[in-house]
């Protein structure tokens, strides 16, 4: 098998893990959908101060919060939906969000052009996003198949040590707990070793030299404006941007929040044509807002390639579970290497496993999957 590493290979970014005392937590369970369908809405963001989750395919989530409380306040977020506001009771089970689409833009937005959207992005930059040394709780899953059939799972907990962008500090991981199943050999579909996983994801595009958010390359790209959506309440522009020159490494839109300028979403495509193994490459990142400040939430990675004519892919996500701002480097033992195989394999993927830690539950899928093996 070869080594590839996905920063090297596509450009990017998302975050990451703590750990938490089981005897002291508080659980939230619920599902989230569209209130007009019932159709469920996955990858809706759940907030509650630092904390945080995101539902599955099927809409489900579960959130941990590391403190015992009789009641909790939550956040329910969607791109083009209403924001929801919840006060539960601690231990909540079954809950049911159903979020209502809100096509109606709030306010009468002044007409920007995409490039006067995109010069107060790049003006906003160094006040919209937080760049102090952070310790950041994680989970991190990825996953092989093709069609509907899955033939890899590994999922993990992991604590990141993300350095300022001002200091020479590397990203430290170490992983918590982590499991994986096998259900195929992977050389049989022309799988490479992959390294980077959770070291690369951590490293958003509003961090790196090299992306389309640093000032330095905003002459590589051009910028059009698409559309506008509302997010948490207020209006969000859609900028599609494409390569100007061979400074661009992507395509793709970015989500732009009209008020603060901050990019809250970001969607795209690395140029992909000068290597022979991947057939498309496509980035989320995802941010959350927390007193005018944003911080990285969710970055996922979906790859595909083609071995006789069968598309397989790969997709991998990292969530921010939990966060804190440090003033002095931690020590964190038993770091990973870059290059390190850590997934330990499982016998069985109950969900007692991730006792005391917020996860992103298997979907429906995952587990007929499993239950097949």
């Amino acid at each position: 098998m070869n080594w590839i590493n996905l920063y090297a290979l596509t450009s990017l970014l998302l975050c990451t893990s703590l750990s938490g005392l089981a005897e002291s937590d508080t659980m939230i369970y619920g599902r989230v959908i569209d209130a007009e369908t019932h159709a469920p809405l996955p990858f809706a963001n759940i907030v509650h101060g630092h904390s945080g989750t995101t539902s599955n395919l099927d809409g489900q989530f579960v959130l941990t919060i590391h403190e015992q409380v009789d009641s909790v306040y939550i956040e329910v977020k969607y791109m083009g939906y209403k924001s929801e506001q919840l006060t539960l009771a601690a231990g909540t089970t079954d809950l049911v969000i159903a979020m209502n689409n809100q096509t109606q833009m709030l306010n009468d937005v002044k007409i920007y052009s995409a490039e006067n959207v995109m010069a107060d992005v790049y003006s906003h930059h160094h006040l919209n996003y937080e760049y102090e040394d952070q310790l950041l709780e994680s989970y991190y899953k990825e996953s092989i198949r093709y069609g509907d059939n899955y033939y890899f799972i590994a999922e993990g907990i992991f604590d990141i040590y993300l350095p300022t962008i001002y200091s020479d500090n590397e990203v430290q991981v170490r992983a918590e707990k982590t499991r994986k199943k096998e259900f195929v050999l992977l050389d049989t579909v022309d799988m490479p070793m992959f390294s980077g996983h959770v070291h690369d994801m951590v490293q958003a595009a509003s961090r790196r030299k090299t992306s389309f958010l640093d000032s330095e390359n905003k002459d590589a790209y051009y910028f059009s404006k698409q559309d506008l959506t509302i997010y948490d309440g207020r209006e969000v522009f859609e900028i599609h941007f494409e390569p100007r020159t061979k400074k661009g490494t992507a395509s793709g839109t970015l989500f732009v929040d009209s008020e603060t300028k901050a990019v809250i979403r970001a969607e795209y495509y690395p140029i992909i044509a000068h290597q022979d193994f991947w057939t498309r490459v496509k980035w989320i990142e995802e941010y959350k807002e927390i007193d005018g400040t944003c911080y990285i939430h969710r970055v996922s990675y979906l790859g595909e390639w083609t071995v006789d004519g069968r598309t397989y892919s790969m997709e991998a996500l990292m969530l921010v579970t939990d966060f804190e701002t440090i003033y002095e480097t931690p020590v964190l033992e038993n770091t990973l290497a870059e290059e390190a195989i850590f997934f330990h394999e499982a016998s069985s993927f109950s969900d007692t496993f991730w006792e005391g830690h917020t996860y992103i539950a298997l979907s429906q899928k995952e587990r007929q999957s499993l239950a097949k093996k």
